[in-house]
């Protein structure tokens, strides 16, 4: 072959394999697998992978607000719900077994007398038999909002003389305040169902009832006659 001003091409000649080895390899693109992992993002499965690794105290657990992990909402959702079935127990023959049972749920020290007597009139029996925790609102990183419904079954006082005050005696170190399913003195009625909010704060570690700003729905009677709530 000859060029446009007639003197002869050289003849084309592959190049050598290394050659083409080296330049085939500059040309493509990065291996996937030198490319860096992608970071991580926030979400429920994170929060759950850091709530994971610090339930097994792992050094390089995050430590993200108590509020968003799922696992402390349900545990305040239990307390929540156990504390709503034992506010809305108990039994004027045995006040003093309310003030007992609502002493686990706040901060030390409070009086076992007072917190009887919170939401309560002192008298009447009733007792609470089925709590179901529902929706958990975070109201700032060491505080919750916990909605509860519990079913209570009031009873109807059958004797005309109010039972003698007794002190019940506690086996087991956590009693509840709801009394005996059945004493001779009263009479179950039909149940009901209450509605509570109940807010919680984290203190050293551990969720504690503001029992002061317990709001029940219906509200609580103010005075209850013979064991029965009056209209």
């Amino acid at each position: 072959m000859t060029g446009d001003g007639g003197a002869p091409r050289p003849p084309w000649r592959r190049p050598p394999a290394a050659r083409r080895a080296r330049t085939r390899i500059a040309e493509s693109p990065a291996s996937p697998h030198l490319r860096p992992a992608p970071s991580p993002r926030p979400g429920p499965a994170t929060d759950r992978a850091h709530a994971d690794l610090a339930a097994i105290g792992h050094p390089h657990a995050a430590t993200p607000a108590p509020a968003a992990l799922p696992a402390r909402r349900a545990d305040a959702g239990a307390l929540a719900a156990a504390f709503g079935v034992d506010f809305l127990s108990w039994d004027e023959s045995d006040p003093g077994r309310r003030g007992r049972a609502l002493a686990s749920y706040v901060a030390q020290p409070v009086r076992e007398e007072r917190l009887a007597a919170t939401g309560w009139a002192g008298s009447g029996r009733q007792r609470g038999e089925l709590a179901l925790p529902g929706a958990v609102v975070a109201l700032s990183e060491d505080r919750l909002l916990v909605h509860v419904r519990v079913r209570v079954t009031p009873f109807r006082r059958l004797t005309m003389t109010p039972s003698c005050v007794r002190k019940s005696t506690d086996v087991l170190p956590y009693p509840a305040a709801a009394p005996a399913p059945a004493d001779p003195d009263w009479v179950g009625l039909d149940s009901y169902w209450y509605e509570l909010l109940v807010p919680v704060r984290e203190i050293t570690d551990q969720w504690r009832v503001d029992i002061g700003a317990v709001i029940v729905v219906p509200p609580l009677p103010s005075e209850v006659r013979d064991g029965v709530v009056p209209p």
